[in-house]
């Protein structure tokens, strides 16, 4: 032990002398010698300044050598202030400057969680005067405690930073602050509608039929999970996705650990509900996104797999964990999706299965959430496809009868197949997204939307459903309020959400009459005469789909949700569709020539605003919707020298124009998309979107219609997504398509079967929208 102490003492001494001798060859030899090198730095810095920006004015040298001029003196100022705060900053050391940097560190990961860019540099500072708080707190309180420093200073900075802090450590424990917006818009709306009787009341009857069709069905749920270490599960085989998706790194050797099989072998797993009592009943498969490994995510959808399953449909939910934890992999998600299917199907077909002959192989539709949301228009894909897109070696051997597509607060474009968007034909689409999912904080399920396109040779529908006040993970009760994870999510406000039971209801009512519009519905109908018949299972479900079918006590639900408010949960619904009788009068996407149209024939201009053209458009965080619209912008005009603004005559409304050959839109609808994109306004400034419909015919008589009998268009949601944009009054405008029909048959006093233009009119003072797919609906 002795030695090991002298040799310690050894080691010891010669790292001083080594230490002592360094610095004495360092003062000896370069004290004192920066002068040069700093004079030489600020001059060749001022001269490549100069360079750079003297070229403002001609002869190019005169500018160079102003710029320098200017340049030499701010650089000079500016290295004396830098050096200035790092002296400060390193007075006592740069162990307490590291220390405050993590504290800074740490309030930056608990504040600034899904801050809005624009908002980002208060929040930076708001972090800063935290963790230059929590700073002043340590050290006071070692002052006193430990070195019993009596002074009143700092008792005093002891006692005012211990109530900031305070202060700071509840607005993160607490859940927020709550919205008002959804409440005044609510009003705006209850007001039109006031004014326009035609939004369409429903009767007595129809609220009974819808008041019965929200609630569970008469069928007996059972359950039976298959590839799961539940002992009665069903055996289900593995299948090996490394081909699409890696475990990468020292994350990936843990996950792959802690699971207990590599990507060659991922599990078919998942749970099924399904009715008791029918057979060959359509059927849902469901896949979540990307969440925390060790949470079962498969099992987050029981709340709309029993209530499906009571309507008589089978629901499956597959566990993708496999996939999770991973980047790029939602052709991985997308194959594994297909798999299980194609295991469900040997189910569906083996006597002693409990799902025998259970699920309809004529009839699927696919939901997902999240990246699954994503990875269903790839599954779709792939199923159609022979090859993989981007190795043909890689065959596909699917083709399964997959009708419809749900996407929930999907993803878009992390699988490109072979560098393109994924562009699906003929499926039915349909898109549920919330305007405050802090996860994925834009409505990026519109890019895959708008690449959804109908031949016109099956009947199909697309659909999307923004709705305010509703968050990412309630669709999933296994991820809950919090769409971060800790502690990134202290930051996010929670409190303006609406419930996790209103925010499942909402999804399973809209799933289930999309499902029962492009599949039919489940076994709930009147059997019981085909029953005394002794008629088979088969032909008893037929009927019952029959039956349903031809109730439709949904109506207009995926198109018209406004007149079923008062049974829905309270929020702000904002609906965008399309149905394959749809036809394209102008999508904007044709060319850059602002006067042609999208059809032959049709040609389009705008009057009385101030500007208008076809712009690429964007979500609300600055990122493209890789699709194209018109937008117009109008303000009222200022008082011109000697005029009065009340002798200037009345200002024209605002109005886009569609000049076609002669239409007949006898019994058809005219169709378009608005959105209102003004912003920077206060809640209580908040006005719904005004607009006139005018059709005019070849002999020039003209008839007029309010749109606001027809539709409701919001102004933008104004969204907080953070706690601190309460403290500083800040917003993020969130806007969204609304989808406007209006029947031709309302307008009087035209020829509708000649009918040669077509304007929308915002007789509002002052206004900024957006116009997209103008069209007819020929239903």
């Amino acid at each position: 032990m002795k030695k090991i102490r002298t040799c310690f003492q050894w080691i010891q001494g010669t790292y001083r002398k080594i230490k002592q001798r360094f610095l004495d060859y360092r003062e000896q030899t370069w004290q004192d010698t920066d002068r040069l090198l700093t004079g030489t730095a600020i001059l060749l810095f001022s001269i490549c300044v100069g360079c750079m920006m003297g070229t403002f004015m001609r002869p190019v040298w005169a500018g160079a050598l102003l710029v320098f001029l200017i340049t030499v003196p701010l650089t000079i100022a500016g290295v004396w202030v830098v050096k200035k705060i790092i002296q400060i900053l390193l007075r006592n050391g740069i162990t307490e400057f590291l220390s405050w940097l993590l504290l800074w560190l740490v309030c930056l990961v608990l504040l600034v969680g899904d801050m809005p860019e624009e908002h980002l540099g208060f929040a930076v500072v708001v972090s800063l005067l935290v963790s230059l708080i929590l700073a002043m707190l340590l050290k006071s309180l070692w002052a006193l405690m430990y070195h019993k420093v009596q002074r009143k200073s700092v008792v005093a900075v002891l006692v005012v930073t211990v109530a900031l802090s305070a202060a700071a450590l509840t607005l993160l424990a607490g859940q927020g602050f709550d919205d008002t917006y959804i409440q005044t818009y609510r009003n705006l709306e209850e007001q039109q509608k006031t004014e326009n009787q035609t939004m369409g009341l429903l009767t007595k009857e129809q609220e009974k039929a819808f008041l019965e069709f929200m609630e569970p069905g008469s069928c007996t749920v059972s359950t039976v999970s298959y590839g799961t270490r539940d002992k009665d599960a069903l055996e289900a085989g593995t299948v090996n996705i490394s081909r699409f998706a890696k475990n990468k790194g020292l994350d990936g050797f843990f996950k792959e650990k802690y699971q207990g099989y590599p990507l060659t072998e991922a599990p078919l797993s998942g749970m099924v509900w399904y009715p008791k009592e029918a057979s060959d009943c359509p059927t849902l498969f469901i896949v979540h996104g990307n969440h925390n490994w060790v949470t079962d995510s498969y099992l987050g959808y029981e709340y709309l797999g029993a209530y499906l399953a009571s309507h008589g449909y089978v629901v499956v939910s597959v566990d993708e964990n496999a996939c999770n934890g991973l980047s790029n992999e939602n052709d991985g998600r997308a194959v594994l999706l297909l798999e299980n299917i194609r295991q469900l199907e040997t189910y569906n077909k083996l006597e002693s299965s409990p799902l025998y002959q259970k699920m309809d192989y004529d009839n699927l539709a696919l939901a997902g959430h999240s990246r699954g949301g994503e990875a269903v228009a790839a599954a779709y894909l792939f199923n159609e496809l022979s090859y993989y897109p981007d190795n043909g070696n890689r065959k596909f051997y699917y083709h399964f009868s997959i009708q419809s597509l749900i996407a929930i607060a999907p993803t878009y474009g992390q699988y490109r197949p072979s560098g393109r968007d994924v562009e699906l034909e003929d499926v039915n689409y349909m898109l549920i997204h919330g305007a405050n999912d802090q996860d994925v904080n834009s409505f990026m399920g519109m890019e895959q939307y708008e690449k959804i396109t109908f031949s016109g040779k099956k009947d199909c529908m697309k659909t999307s459903l923004y709705l305010a006040g509703v968050n990412h993970g309630q669709f999933n009760s296994q991820w809950g309020i919090y769409d971060l994870m800790e502690p990134i999510n202290r930051g996010l406000n929670v409190k303006n959400f609406i419930s996790q039971q209103e925010q499942q209801k909402i999804a399973k009512i809209f799933i289930r009459a999309f499902l029962e519009e492009t599949l039919g519905t489940g076994g709930e109908g009147d059997s019981s005469e085909l029953e005394q018949k002794g008629a088979p299972e088969k032909e008893i479900a037929r009927e019952i789909l029959k039956q349903d079918a031809e109730k439709k006590p949904y109506g207009t639900l995926l198109t018209n949700c406004k007149r079923y408010e008062e049974f829905l949960p309270e929020t702000l619904y904002v609906q965008s569709y399309q149905s394959s009788d749809f036809v394209t009068l102008c999508d904007f996407e044709e060319d850059i020539r602002l006067e042609t149209g999208t059809a032959q024939g049709v040609w389009v201009k705008a009057e009385h605003v101030d500007s208008w053209g076809e712009n690429l458009l964007t979500f609300s965080n600055g990122n493209s919707r890789k699709n194209h619209g018109v937008i117009l912008k109008w303000e009222p005009k200022e008082e011109k020298e000697g005029r009065s603004k009340e002798n200037s005559g009345e200002k024209e409304p605002g109005e886009i124009c569609f000049f076609t050959p002669e239409l007949n839109l006898s019994g058809k609808s005219f169709q378009f998309d608005v959105m209102d994109l003004q912003e920077d306004f206060a809640e209580e400034e908040a006005k719904l979107l005004e607009m006139e419909i005018s059709l005019e015919d070849s002999k020039g008589e003209e008839a007029v219609l309010d749109a606001g009998a027809y539709a409701i268009v919001y102004p933008a949601f104004l969204a907080r997504l953070n706690k601190l944009q309460y403290l500083w009054d800040a917003v993020e405008y969130k806007h969204q398509f609304q989808t406007v029909s209006i029947p031709a048959d309302g307008f009087k006093g035209v020829d509708l079967e000649h009918i040669c233009k077509i304007a929308i009119r915002f007789p509002q003072e002052k206004g900024k929208v957006a116009v997209d797919n103008v069209g007819i609906d020929r239903k």
